[in-house]
């Protein structure tokens, strides 16, 4: 008998076999309508495919396709597809240029061949997507699973596998007589009691399960570890949750503690250091290009108009919450007339003490820009939780439990909350209750590509312009 895991493994091989397909016909199809015009291609025609197959072979390892894990979204796919077409790229041109006598295609015609094969292979991943989900629908492909335990994890977790798509056919859970019980959200009705916690092994032995997923053992250490025998005998996958509920976007990883493992409440890829030192190369590196290039420039059309415009020195310069709490100062072009309120009072929407000019410069994200300064000095990241002034940690600290975590790295010219809906003025609690989630989001699935992204997403916001950048 066949298993779901292997069925599972199976499906992923035929989707990166669709997608190897897919990309060879993008390929040879582009060289035979020349949209990458190279005076070479057809005498070393057979270079550049081999060499284009070895680029996108290595291309799919680093970067897993995830169509077929269960709770893949259309945003992971889109991301995933636009950092394998990126890799290819970057190596499809070095291996031409290193190992081979061939052409190397230019920077105009690698971006159109990434834009082609970004656009192509998306568009064949989401519909591949759509039809595993239909898959899933209609019971095929599924995971038998079983809880053990009652709770608000096990209730998330209910949610979750009782969505159909998901491909998780969930039988029922065990627990006490007087155990709240678990619903299910399709329908509204009560999850299947299996019986008494102590049940489940009668269960296990009786019936197929894939899964177990534990918020509860049974009494006693032998009952556990009867448990845990039977699963390991059955081929059963054990998977443990929090008995308490604490934030729908923790990423929990394990840590190895001497010869013993505990679990940690977040998941923090910047404490690798070699994680750290690549984010920190990064914003030394870009922070000084635009320093030394556009900034000057910036600099003497900003200083002119301001002085046009409105009194007061160019820079406004404000102590803010930094890495690990510490306080810092923050630099800006100053937008608004000089005020006493300006460290306690945020800028509201249609606020007095904003010039026209000032305006300006909010609305298009430009008196943000000497924070590259603070980049380069260590007291910022470009990409990070933005920074609060002292009035609003104290403030916030006492009202959001987590308020805090989100300096557990340095803050940022622009984040994740920023260009997801979670700028300007917070009017309640609520809407910084929802940034923080999102500081807390971005701190725990950080990665280069992430940064990437958000980079460009902030630029393209800066040339549309925000509403909410008052």
């Amino acid at each position: 008998m066949i298993s779901t895991l292997d069925r599972t493994i199976k499906l992923g091989i035929l989707l990166s076999v669709i997608d190897w397909l897919t990309f060879n016909v993008v390929f040879l199809l582009s060289f035979h309508l020349n949209w990458f015009p190279l005076p070479d291609w057809k005498e070393h025609f057979t270079t550049y495919l081999v060499t284009a197959n070895i680029a996108y072979a290595i291309a799919l390892q680093a970067v897993t396709i995830s169509l077929h894990h269960r709770m893949s979204q259309p945003a992971k796919v889109l991301r995933n597809t636009s950092r394998t077409s990126l890799i290819f790229i970057i190596l499809y041109t070095s291996f031409l240029g290193v190992f081979t006598d061939a052409s190397v295609p230019g920077v105009k015609a690698s971006l159109f061949m990434l834009a082609i094969l970004f656009i192509v292979t998306s568009v064949e991943r989401l519909i591949l997507r759509t039809y595993i989900i239909r898959l899933r629908t209609s019971g095929r492909n599924t995971v038998k699973t079983v809880i053990l335990g009652t709770g608000g994890m096990a209730q998330k977790v209910a949610d979750i596998m009782t969505d159909n798509w998901t491909g998780y056919e969930l039988l029922g859970y065990f627990s006490r007589p007087d155990s709240q019980p678990i619903s299910c959200p399709n329908n509204g009705k009560e999850l299947k009691r299996l019986g008494d916690k102590n049940e489940i092994i009668n269960f296990l032995e009786k019936n197929h399960v894939d899964e177990l997923y534990l918020s509860e053992v049974p009494s006693g250490t032998t009952g556990f570890k009867s448990l845990m025998q039977l699963c390991d005998k059955e081929m059963i996958r054990v998977y443990y949750m929090p008995s308490t509920f604490y934030g729908e976007f923790r990423k929990a990883k394990v840590k190895e503690f001497g010869d013993v493992y505990v679990l940690s409440q977040y998941n923090e890829p910047l404490m690798d250091m070699r994680n750290r030192l690549k984010k920190r190369l990064f914003d030394i590196a870009v922070s000084l290009l635009f320093l030394c290039t556009a900034f000057p420039i910036i600099l003497i059309v900003v200083y002119v108009v301001s002085k046009i415009t409105m009194p007061g020195p160019l820079f406004f310069k404000q102590k803010r919450t930094g890495y690990d709490g510490r306080d810092f100062y923050c630099y800006k072009f100053r937008s608004m007339k000089v005020n006493k309120d300006s460290d306690t009072v945020q800028a509201v929407k249609n606020d007095p003490r904003v010039t026209k000019w000032g305006a300006f410069m909010r609305h298009t994200n430009i008196d943000e820009l000497p924070q590259f300064i603070n980049v380069l000095k260590g007291d910022m990241s470009i990409v990070g939780p933005r920074p609060h002034m002292l009035a609003h940690t104290d403030y916030y600290s006492e009202l959001i439990s987590d308020y805090m975590i989100r300096h557990y790295v340095k803050p940022g010219i622009t984040g994740w909350a920023q260009t997801h809906g979670e700028r300007g003025e917070t009017k309640t609690v609520e809407d910084m209750r929802r940034r923080v989630e999102k500081d807390i989001w971005y701190i725990e699935h950080w990665s280069f590509w992430l940064d990437i992204q958000i980079i460009i997403k902030t630029v393209t916001d800066a040339i549309h312009g925000d509403d909410k950048a008052y």
